[in-house]
């Protein structure tokens, strides 16, 4: 999404849709809900499991105090829930959390933290800007219940839901707007969503999702990155082993798998006609077999284990590297000479 905050736009009169209310208790409907339940809120309990732990909060519970604190809020104009609790066949359990989409006029706002007692008692938040410039602030609520809000500008998601209408304009469209378009399908289509506010007008805006795009897929230029930040990274890594400090050279080598190696195998399942997540999510069902056999890598403290650990990245990088080279014609450029040395070096150790 793009990392623009600002403008205004028309409120819009919002309500929940959804299906039957099968799945709420109607004891647990007044109880929760403060009396009558309005349908909107109904709606909402068949997504939800109502069972309590630990006497806590129950899920239906906290998605009605979501409910409840977004639709006092002049300024938010939507919510969008996404996610493996919407997405369909999606596998929900005690685990799973809850991510949100906060549409709103004023997204600055929700930028820090302390508008989250609002919803529901707070046990531990933070705010962080990702990787793609956009602000995601993180709360664990009562009863270990943990949800993600990503505060966006409205009149800026309104853009790109309208422009995603017209994938034939794109090439007319800025760098920006169109990396937003694309982001923007890749993480709703990838995970599901649902408009808990904003009713039918925002409905229709997410209508846009199943319009046609091309896909974007990694740059050559993206590629070349990836492939000289990995080699660079690994031997900083393999000395680190050498030395030996392992807890740095631990952190630095997983860090580098998440940012080089799975970025590689994203790409490569993407090619295969899978679909990959970024960051490594829910790689279990997106990983070849043999991808899954290869990222079953032990690490420890051990000088032996890293060492071992680094030249299995090593050996799956060069694999998944040349895979993705050659699905998409790009040209690889010789690192042979730090793969020999850093090989010979980490031999030395195992």
């Amino acid at each position: 999404m793009l990392n623009v905050t600002g403008g205004k736009s028309v409120r819009t009169r919002r309500r929940s849709r959804g299906g039957p209310i099968s799945g709420c208790r109607q004891s647990e409907t007044r109880r929760t809900f403060g009396g009558t339940a309005s349908p909107a809120m109904k709606r909402i309990c068949a997504f939800v499991d109502l069972a309590r732990v630990d006497n806590g909060m129950s899920p239906t519970e906290f998605e009605a105090r979501v409910y409840e604190w977004a639709n006092r809020r002049s300024d938010i104009e939507a919510l969008i829930q996404i996610g493996s609790r919407v997405q369909p066949g999606g596998h929900v359990d005690v685990w799973s959390d809850w991510d949100f989409h906060l549409i709103t006029r004023e997204p600055r706002k929700y930028y820090q933290t302390d508008w989250l007692a609002d919803i529901a008692p707070i046990w531990c938040a933070h705010s962080e800007r990702s990787l793609r410039g956009v602000v995601k602030v993180s709360a664990v609520f009562d009863n270990g219940i943990e949800a993600d809000f990503i505060p966006l500008a409205a009149w800026q998601m309104k853009l790109v839901y309208w422009c995603m209408k017209y994938p034939r304009w794109s090439g007319w469209m800025p760098g920006r707007l169109r990396r937003g378009i694309l982001e923007t399908r890749v993480i709703l289509l990838g995970s599901g969503s649902r408009v808990l506010i904003g009713g039918q007008v925002w409905e229709k805006r997410l209508d846009a999702l199943k319009v046609i795009w091309p896909t974007r897929r990694m740059s050559a230029s993206e590629y070349e990155q990836h492939l000289g930040a990995f080699w660079q990274k690994s031997v900083w890594v393999g000395k680190k082993i050498a030395r030996p400090e392992p807890r740095s050279a631990m952190h630095r080598l997983h860090k580098m798998v998440v940012e080089h190696v799975y970025a590689l195998l994203e790409e490569e399942a993407w090619l295969s006609g899978r679909t990959a997540r970024p960051e490594a999510l829910k790689a279990e069902k997106w990983l070849a077999p043999k991808r899954m056999q290869q990222t079953a890598i032990t690490t420890s403290l051990d000088q032996r284990v890293l060492a071992r650990a680094l030249l299995a990245e090593i050996e799956l990088f060069e694999e998944v590297s040349l895979s993705v080279a050659q699905s998409r014609g790009f040209s690889v450029k010789d690192y042979s000479n730090v793969a020999r040395w850093l090989k010979a070096e980490l031999g030395k150790l195992t």
